[in-house]
C-alpha cells in the first residue's frame, strides 16, 4: 500500500533499513553480477530474476533497485520499474541515476511533465552526466521546445562528444517516438551530428527530414553546423540529390 500510494503521488516511499548479514551481501553481489551478464547478453528475463534475488538478499541497496528498475523497464513493466526506482530514491535521495531512470519511465508512458521533473532533478544532482542532458533534450524535442532541446544536447556534447553514439549503461535513455513525421526534429538532429563531424548520422537524419517534408535548401546550404562535413562524400551526394528534388526545374 505504501508503494502504491507513492506511485500515485510521484514521491519516494518511506523505507526502513533492515539488518543484512555479510553472507547475504556477498550472495546479493554475486546475483547482481549474474544479472549484469544476462543483461549484457540481452537476456532480460534472466537478468530480472537475478536482480530480484539480489534485492531480496540485500534490500538496503539503491544500486540494486536501480538495476531492477532498468530490467523491468526493458520488459515494459513500467509500474514495477517506477516502484523500483522510487525504492532506490528512498534509500538514497542523492543517487541521480534513479531520478533519470524514473523520468525515462514516465517519458515512455507520455507523462511528459513528470518526466521533465525527474530529468531536471537528476541534472541538479549531477549536471556533468551527458546522458541526463540527452534525455531532457529528447523530451524537449518531442514536446517541440526546439531551442531548449538544442541547448540540452549541445551541453551534452560539450560534456562528452561521443554521447550520442553510446548505449545506456546504468541509466535508461529517453527514446524518440518513431514515425512522428516531425521533419524539424530530424533537421536539428542532423545539425547536431554534423557539428561533431558525424557525417553518416547527419545524412541519415537529413534523409528523414527530407522525407518528412523539409524543403529549406537555403538554410541547409548556409548553416555553419554543417561545415565540418561539407567535403564528406555522403553529404555531398545528399546535397546533390536534395538540389534535384527541391530546386525548381
Amino acid at each position: 500500500m505504501i508503494i502504491a500510494c507513492a506511485l500515485l503521488a510521484g514521491c519516494a516511499p518511506h523505507v526502513v533499513r533492515v539488518r543484512v548479514s555479510e553472507e547475504d551481501i556477498i550472495r546479493a553481489n554475486e546475483a547482481v553480477l549474474e544479472g549484469d551478464k544476462a543483461f549484457s547478453n540481452n537476456e532480460d528475463y534472466p537478468a530480472l530474476i537475478k536482480y530480484l534475488e539480489a534485492s531480496r538478499l540485500n534490500p538496503n541497496s539503491e544500486f540494486i533497485f536501480n538495476k531492477l528498475g532498468i530490467a523491468y523497464a526493458r520488459l515494459k513493466f513500467y509500474r514495477e520499474a517506477a516502484s523500483s526506482f522510487l525504492q532506490s530514491i528512498a534509500l538514497n535521495s542523492k543517487y541521480p541515476y534513479s531520478f533519470n531512470n524514473l523520468g525515462s519511465v514516465y517519458f515512455a508512458q507520455k507523462e511528459n511533465r513528470k518526466a521533465e521533473k525527474y530529468f531536471q532533478r537528476a541534472i541538479r544532482l549531477s549536471g556533468d552526466v551527458a546522458s541526463f542532458h540527452v534525455n531532457l533534450g529528447t523530451l524537449y524535442f518531442e514536446t517541440r521546445k526546439y531551442s531548449a532541446a538544442m541547448a540540452e544536447l549541445r551541453h551534452a556534447l560539450q560534456i562528452d562528444p561521443e554521447t550520442l553514439k553510446k548505449a545506456p549503461g546504468i541509466n535508461l535513455s529517453a527514446e524518440v517516438e518513431k514515425g512522428s513525421g516531425n521533419f524539424q526534429k530530424h533537421y536539428l538532429m542532423a545539425r547536431l551530428y554534423a557539428s561533431t563531424g558525424n557525417a553518416d548520422r547527419a545524412v541519415e537524419s537529413l534523409q528523414k527530414a527530407l522525407t518528412g517534408g523539409f524543403d529549406d535548401l537555403d538554410s541547409l546550404e548556409k548553416e555553419p553546423d554543417f561545415n565540418p562535413i561539407r567535403q564528406d562524400k555522403s553529404f555531398m551526394e545528399f546535397m546533390g540529390m536534395a538540389r534535384l528534388i527541391l530546386k525548381p526545374q
